[in-house]
């Protein structure tokens, strides 16, 4: 939710407050398509900030001696690329609701406000996990973060990576967010949104 953050505001909100957003959107090309291409931006970013976010969470947890403390702990090449697999849908997903916010936000201050309550989004099922258990029923993999949070339990918890929640977490994530970039479409065809009004 903070890798590709920034693309999105620039491809939305900036470009509004740069009054650069009206000569590109009569450029004589779909406007779904220029807003794809906003999201697979954005989406990039997004999807390269959880891969070193991983990373570096690897490589500090290799220096952290768990076994003095009492944590068995082995991650190795295949639970790393499981991890990698089961967050990275997300990543679409943040990547096209951000760009929806940020097209309501005049300016790129105001969409960053916006933004900056997302990012807590993630966060609540593993404050609510925290608290009580959240079991493992199957419409859980269709709601993004919270999906998120039932694969990695399972691959943090030693058990096999299974193909089918995989599946049905990529498609509910890709169709969530081709929703978000519908409706983004459909909001720059309004000249409230396009001209900041």
């Amino acid at each position: 939710f903070i890798g590709g953050m920034n693309v999105a505001i620039d491809t939305t909100a900036g470009e509004r407050e740069r009054q650069s957003l009206e000569p590109l959107l009569i450029n004589p090309v779909p406007m779904r398509s220029i807003v794809i291409g906003k999201w697979l931006a954005a989406s990039a970013f997004s999807g390269a900030g959880v891969a070193l976010t991983l990373a570096s969470m690897l490589f500090a947890l290799s220096r952290v001696p768990l076994r003095q403390i009492g944590i068995e702990l082995e991650i190795g090449a295949y639970e790393s690329l499981s991890l990698l697999l089961c967050v990275l849908p997300l990543s679409l997903f943040a990547s096209g609701l951000q760009i929806v916010l940020a097209t309501f936000a005049r300016t790129y201050k105001e969409a960053q406000t916006y933004l900056s309550m997302l990012i807590l989004l993630p966060m609540v099922p593993h404050f609510i996990a925290s608290v009580s258990t959240l079991g493992d029923a199957w419409w859980m993999l269709l709601v993004p973060a919270l999906g998120q949070h039932v694969l990695l339990t399972d691959v943090l918890g030693g058990e096999p990576f299974a193909l089918l929640p995989f599946f049905t977490l990529i498609v509910s994530s890709t169709l969530l967010s081709y929703a978000c970039v519908e409706v983004t479409a459909q909001l720059f065809k309004r000249e409230r949104i396009v001209f900041g009004r």
